[in-house]
């Protein structure tokens, strides 16, 4: 898995570009990045899935805990650019009622 990030200090807006499987075996690596970037007052937080080529029941549960931590510091989490197939995981799941998914 891949991961890149932009930060737009003026706007408050950190975006992550994950490219590959999000799944139990590159969780370690997506999880690190996001919870050491998260700051307080009010920041957004874009995971933009557009190369997201699987995601599974882990990936699922360390989205939930990312966004949980993100509202905690009065954050909002964006899901970007979702694949169909990547999608339907998150509608099986009922989570893209959860998520804010654009």
């Amino acid at each position: 898995m891949k991961i890149d990030s932009q930060i737009d200090k003026e706007k408050k807006i950190k975006v992550f570009h994950v490219e590959g499987e999000v799944d139990i075996h590159h969780l370690k690596n997506l999880k690190a990045e996001i919870m050491d970037s998260i700051e307080s007052n009010g920041w957004t937080y874009e995971i933009n899935m557009e190369k997201v080529t699987y995601l599974d029941s882990s990936g699922l549960g360390l989205l939930v805990y990312i966004k949980k931590e993100i509202t905690r510091h009065n954050g909002k989490l964006r899901i970007l650019n979702v694949s169909e197939q990547v999608l339907n995981v998150f509608k099986v799941t009922k989570l893209d009622e959860f998520f804010e998914i654009a």
